[in-house]
């Protein structure tokens, strides 16, 4: 893991640490920043894939205890600038991390909760969500290792123990996508998702940035999936700084190799940060 200083300057003004991290975008995708000023930033992450490995479905995960503790030194470090921003429900958030309790965009941005209040996106009506429910529960049952994953505001069709099941899952949510309006067709790995909003990870990063106290921060955000993406481009946009977990292509500027390495890096920045502070 290699690391390069960017924000030396970054507590003088709001203005030299937006070129700081203007700069970063020159670096190559295979150093990662190395952070010194708590206030400079607000802190966003997904969760599977770059906080977590991939399990073979989502209860299975295993949250590594380095985890827990580099969040809870960075929110302490950060006055609070950090949230997790997922696919998954923010309830499942917090079993997941407790007694740890941020921030967290969930669902893609259908839902968010900063403080105390969760705000809700505007979803698809409901009678029609319920009947494309119907279909992929039946779908489920007639092909034991698929697992439907019932979300408020989207269904996610994993098929990680059914590969072969990909080309009929992707067909089936597509058709079925088409019959109902604004809403999203994603793909992760190994799973479909059709979300019944047109929230993204994107727009929660933003709506974060208004509020305190990510306001006036230079928001970090870091992911692993196609998910992810509309996350880096937003983090792009405002000047920030995006790291791609693991392989493929991505508008993200940095890269980790994989979940070990940002781990790392992350217990690392974490580490000096709370020093620093």
């Amino acid at each position: 893991m290699h690391l390069h200083s960017i924000d030396s300057s970054a507590r003088s003004s709001l203005a030299v640490k937006l070129t700081n991290a203007k700069a970063l975008r020159k670096l190559t995708m295979a150093v990662l920043p190395d952070l010194r000023d708590a206030s400079a930033y607000g802190f966003f992450f997904d969760f599977d894939g770059t906080l977590t490995e991939i399990a073979e479905t989502p209860g299975a995960v295993i949250v590594d205890e380095r985890v827990r503790e580099a969040l809870e030194s960075l929110f302490e470090s950060a006055s609070g600038a950090v949230a997790i921003v997922t696919g998954r429900e923010i309830e499942s958030i917090d079993k997941l991390l407790a007694p740890l309790k941020l921030p967290v965009a969930g669902v893609h941005g259908y839902e968010r909760r900063n403080g105390e209040t969760t705000v809700s996106a505007t979803a698809a009506e409901e009678s029609k969500a319920r009947a494309i429910e119907k279909v992929l529960t039946c779908f489920e049952s007639h092909n034991p290792g698929l697992l439907l994953e019932k979300k408020r505001g989207a269904l996610a069709l994993h098929y990680r123990l059914r590969p072969e099941l990909e080309t009929i899952c992707l067909s089936l949510v597509e058709d079925l996508a088409a019959r109902l309006p604004d809403t999203v067709l994603t793909r992760g790995k190994m799973v479909i998702e059709l979300r019944l909003h047109t929230a993204t990870k994107g727009t929660a990063i933003s709506d974060f940035l208004r509020e305190k106290p990510f306001r006036g921060r230079i928001p970090v955000y870091a992911g692993d999936d196609v998910t992810d993406e509309d996350a880096f481009v937003a983090v792009n946009a405002l000047s920030g700084i995006s790291v791609k977990v693991g392989p493929g292509e991505t508008a993200a500027q940095t890269r980790a190799d994989g979940v070990g390495e940002f781990l790392t890096w992350l217990l690392t920045t974490a580490r000096t940060l709370k020093g620093a502070s």
